[in-house]
Formats: structure tokens, C-alpha cells, sequence
């Protein structure tokens, strides 16, 4: 029998051979690990070296290093310019140093191309020494959108500040001060575009003016500057010779007297581009003789202006007749006359055609637009910067300008107008005599386009009146009619039917006919205008059909929803339709 001192000899000696064996058997597994993840780096490097070679033999890299350098540069630039993010993207690596990690071939050229490092688009602190070193002594674009990436490590981009051409900011209020010591610190021999805005919305407090000490008053190369929510001194002469001048959202401390804007702009007779915000009237405390000569200006636009500020500063100024004039009002009144005697004082004298017109009209909203061309290419109503509109004026309605045929009005107020083609969008219900006027003041009127109004009722009236004679019909010289979101009423395909026939017998026929995204139109009363209009163009779209069997949801068109609307949901609809509506009158008064 086997004692119990015995069976206690036996447990130790038991485990510490199961130890030994755990860790001999560890040993190996750690052995195997090792081996395991030296296997795996070979691997991964052998895999870089592939891929290295792979694009070292691709026809890219064929391309010489100066064809390649001018693609990664055009990335670059394309990145920095037309970026409109607020922050830096993942990991705050520039998209040059990007670049270098593609291959060795790539990296070197990347590295001995200074320019591809001097553009620096919201890059992180940690990047910019880098930046700084590899940019060597290009010339650098600095763009911060925002106030956040800014403020850590605005300190080290003012260190190079005479190396900068290109300097955008956005700063919190608080540290508009600190940044504008720091921007006073050095010349800035190589600055041409300086763009400098304010995020006030985080804050509200009074920032003050840039005065001459900026840059040490010494920034000979500035052509461009454009200020948000800030100003600066407009007795300063640090931006004397400016091309371009943007200032918007001044604050009122910082408001001009017309006597300082104008001395500002009489020191800048290079001026190409004015855009000002001036929402606060202007104190007119001089009357001067002799207007502000800028002979090379091609564009002023005035942002969130009242008429009178409008009507001061044209009235000051001296420009050439084909200046682009865009402008953002407060609500008009009755001197409407009065802003387009100072923005043509000449109205008899030499300029471009206006050929195009286009208006927007919504319940709060009217603008219009007078081009150059048949066609408006710009995607944006109110556009300082495209060619061929000559005259953008956008504008809140108020009690005396709330009848749609103010268009008209202003049309008539236009030197050299040819108007051939007429653009109009509209949420309201355009009445019989917005078209009437608009036959009238247009004679030589060929194409309309309508777009986004519920119904085409009172176009299609007007394009029926008139006498026996041609001359006597509305819109004798139009032969193209376009439209676009549109709800045709039950019979109204077959009424325009009749109405091109009856046009088409007088000489006056519809040539052109393009339906785009227009509801309650099926392929049969297509085909019916197709026998009367030469060319009609169709996107084959069907909504708010009327179903046989009552499915669909019945016809949408104006008339079936008026029978089937409660007398008050009528009167509604009417009350928001066209503004200040007399059943009595439906002509127009200014006053």
C-alpha cells in the first residue's frame, strides 16, 4: 500500500515535468512566430519591389520627368485651388507627399521639384517644416479655409511670409488682432492675391480695421484682395494698386462715408473687379464736381446694397459701356428710374447689344438678367462673373414691386436692347397681363422658354388674341417655344395645337417645340402637336396621368385640382399665386 508521504512525492515531480515540457514546447511555437513574420516581411517587400517595378515598366513612367513633373503639379494646384473643404483630408498628409509613396521613381522627381511642395492647402503643423524645406525658394500658396486648422500654426506660416504669392485666411474674431501683428511683422514682396475672412458667427465683437502697417506697408505685387466680415482703413494707401477689391459684410463701425469710398477707388485707377457689401446707407457728406475716373474696370457687383447706395455710387463713377453690372438689392421702390440714369448716362451713345433676357420670379424674390448672347450658360441666377450677361439685378419684393410686370419695366429702361429671347422661371401664376406687357415692350421677341410655373394657361390666351392681321397677334416674331416643368391642363395640348394652326395661317407659326418634364402629357397629345410643329423635341415624360380605372391618382393638372379643392384651399392658392391680386385691375403702379 502505497503511503500517503509517498503520493505527495509523486504531484511535484509530475508537474514540474509538465512545466519543462511547456516551456520547450513555447520555445518552439516562438521559433516558428519568428520565422513566421520573417517569412511575411520578405514577402511585403518583395511584393513593394514588384509593384515598384510594375509601375516603373508602365507606360506612365515612361513619360519623361518634366511631363510628369507638369502632371504633378497640375494635381497639386488642382487640389489647392478648387478645394472646398474646410479641413485637411485624413492623416494631414499633403497630396504631394502622397505623390512619393506611389514608387522610387516617382518620389524622386517629386523631391526635386520645389514647386510641387509650395502649396499648401490646409496642411497640418506637423507637414509644414517639411513643406517649408522641400519648397526650397518657390514662391508659396497658402489656403485656410478654416479658422480652426489656422490658428495652430498661422505662427509658422507668417515666418514665411516673403516668400508667399497667394495668402487666403479665415480666423476666429479673437484672434483677428494676433494675426494682423503677425501679418505686420514683415514685408511682403511677393504677395499678389491676399484673401482674409472673419467667422463671425461664432462670435460677435467689433474687429478692427487693416491699416498701412500690414505687410510694413510694403507689398508692391498686390493686385487682388478680397474681405469678409472685416475692412480696412479706406484712407489707407497699402492697397493703392489693386485690380480686383472685394469687401463684403462690412461691419458698421467699419461703414465708409461716400467720400472715403470714393477717394479709396480714385487710388486704385488699374481696378478691374469691385464687388462691395453696402447693406448700411452711405453718408453722402460731400457733393463732388467730378465723377471717379476707372477706365479699366469690367465688372462691379453690389452685394446685399440698398437702391440709394446703388444710385450714389453709379452716380459718382465713370466706367466703360460694357462693364458687367451685378447687383443683390433691398427691396425697390420708385426710384428705379433714378439707378439706371446713373448706371447709363449715356444711353444714346455706342455699347453691346442686349439680345437675352431672363427672369426668376418667386413670392419673396424677383431678378433678372440682360446678355449679350441668345443663351444663358451660367448655372447661377446671380453671376458677376459670367461674359455674356451684361446686367444681373436680383432683388426682395416689397408692397410696390410685387406685380410680376416690373421686368418689363426695366427692360424698357435698357440701352440697345434686341431682345430675341426671353427666359422666365416662375413659382407663381404668371396672369394674362404679364404676357400682355411682355408682347408689347417685346416685339422682336422669337424664343420663349418657361419653366417650373404650375400652368400655362394665360401664355396660351395671350398667344390666341389678337385681330385678322399678324401684326395684330401677340408675339408676331416668335417661332420657339420652350417648357420645361410644366402641368398641362385637360384639353390645353390640343388648345396650343390650335392656336400654332391658327398662327401658322397668319405666318406666324411655331417652328421649334421642346417639352421637357412636363406632367399630365402622354405620347397621343404629343403626337398631335407633332402634325403642326416642324421640330418637336420631347424627353418622353408622363406623371399625374388619368387613369381609366380611377388608379394613379387621378389627373394633376390645374383644373381637375381646382374641382376637386375646397372653395378656401382655392382662395389660397390664389392669395399665394401673384402677390397683391385686385380682382378689379390687373395693371401695374409702381406707386
Amino acid at each position: 500500500m502505497m503511503t500517503l508521504s509517498a503520493s505527495l512525492d509523486i504531484i511535484p515531480r509530475m508537474g514540474s515535468a509538465v512545466i519543462e515540457h511547456c516551456r520547450v514546447t513555447r520555445g518552439h511555437v516562438d521559433k516558428d512566430i519568428a520565422g513566421f513574420n520573417k517569412d511575411m516581411a520578405a514577402l511585403a517587400e518583395s511584393s513593394r519591389g514588384l509593384r515598384s517595378r510594375g509601375i516603373t515598366f508602365s507606360c506612365i513612367s515612361w513619360l519623361p520627368p518634366e511631363i510628369l513633373t507638369t502632371v504633378f503639379t497640375y494635381i497639386v494646384e488642382e487640389d489647392t485651388l478648387k478645394s472646398h473643404t474646410d479641413t485637411s483630408r485624413p492623416c494631414a498628409a499633403p497630396i504631394s507627399m502622397i505623390i512619393t509613396h506611389v514608387c522610387r521613381h516617382w518620389r524622386q522627381i517629386a523631391l526635386e521639384s520645389p514647386t510641387l511642395w509650395a502649396s499648401l492647402n490646409c496642411v497640418s503643423a506637423n507637414w509644414l517644416d517639411i513643406m517649408f524645406e522641400r519648397s526650397k525658394k518657390a514662391a508659396l500658396v497658402v489656403i485656410y479655409r478654416s479658422p480652426s486648422s489656422l490658428r495652430k500654426c498661422f505662427q509658422q506660416i507668417f515666418s514665411q511670409l516673403p516668400r508667399i504669392k497667394f495668402l487666403q485666411l479665415c480666423s476666429y474674431p479673437w484672434e483677428v488682432n494676433r494675426i494682423l501683428d503677425c501679418l505686420s511683422s514683415q514685408p511682403a514682396p511677393s504677395l499678389q492675391t491676399f484673401k482674409f475672412s472673419v467667422a463671425r458667427k461664432f462670435y460677435t465683437r467689433v474687429i478692427r480695421p487693416i491699416s498701412d502697417a500690414i505687410f510694413q506697408g510694403r507689398a508692391p505685387l498686390l493686385r487682388s484682395v478680397e474681405l469678409t466680415e472685416c475692412t480696412f482703413s479706406w484712407t489707407s494707401c497699402i492697397f493703392s494698386r489693386l485690380r480686383t477689391l472685394d469687401v463684403r459684410r462690412i461691419g458698421s463701425t467699419s461703414y465708409p462715408t461716400l467720400s472715403q469710398l470714393l477717394s479709396a477707388l480714385r487710388r486704385m485707377p488699374e481696378l478691374e473687379q469691385l464687388t462691395l457689401g453696402l447693406s448700411s446707407r452711405i453718408s453722402e457728406d460731400i457733393e463732388f464736381s467730378d465723377q471717379v475716373p476707372l477706365t479699366q474696370l469690367k465688372g462691379i457687383a453690389l452685394d446685399a446694397c440698398t437702391l440709394r447706395n446703388a444710385v450714389s455710387l453709379f452716380s459718382c463713377l465713370a466706367f466703360p459701356v460694357n462693364v458687367k453690372i451685378a447687383l443683390n438689392l433691398a427691396p425697390i421702390g420708385s426710384c428705379l428710374s433714378d439707378l439706371f440714369s446713373a448706371m447709363y448716362k449715356d444711353p444714346d451713345g455706342p455699347g453691346p447689344i442686349i439680345r437675352s433676357m431672363r427672369a426668376s420670379l418667386s413670392y419673396h424674390t424677383f431678378g433678372v438678367q440682360f446678355g449679350t448672347s441668345m443663351a444663358f450658360k451660367s448655372e447661377y441666377f446671380w453671376d458677376p462673373r459670367d461674359d455674356d450677361i451684361l446686367l444681373s439685378i436680383q432683388f426682395k419684393c416689397s408692397s410696390s414691386t410685387r406685380k410680376p410686370p416690373i421686368i418689363f419695366d426695366m427692360c424698357q429702361m435698357v440701352p440697345h436692347r434686341q431682345i430675341q429671347s426671353l427666359f422666365v422661371t416662375s413659382s407663381l401664376c404668371l396672369r394674362d397681363n404679364f404676357w400682355r406687357v411682355g408682347s408689347t415692350d417685346l416685339p422682336e421677341l422669337e424664343s420663349i422658354q418657361l419653366s417650373g410655373t404650375c400652368d400655362i394657361r394665360s401664355l396660351v390666351a395671350v398667344l390666341q388674341s389678337g385681330g385678322t392681321q399678324s401684326s395684330d397677334l401677340a408675339y408676331p416674331s416668335l417661332h420657339v417655344l420652350e417648357l420645361e416643368n410644366i402641368d398641362f391642363g385637360c384639353g390645353e395640348a390640343e388648345e396650343l395645337q390650335d392656336i400654332i394652326i391658327m398662327r401658322a395661317g397668319h405666318g406666324v407659326g411655331i417652328d421649334e417645340l421642346r417639352l421637357v418634364k412636363c406632367r399630365n402629357l402622354v405620347d397621343d397629345r404629343v403626337q398631335l402637336l407633332k402634325e403642326v410643329v416642324t421640330d418637336v423635341d420631347w424627353d418622353g415624360h408622363e406623371e399625374g396621368l388619368v387613369g381609366g380605372d380611377g388608379s394613379g391618382g387621378g389627373c394633376l393638372c390645374h383644373i381637375c385640382r381646382d374641382e376637386s379643392s375646397s372653395g378656401e384651399d382655392y382662395m389660397q392658392a390664389l392669395l399665394h399665386s401673384d402677390y397683391d391680386y385686385d380682382p378689379d385691375s390687373d395693371t401695374y403702379s409702381e406707386d
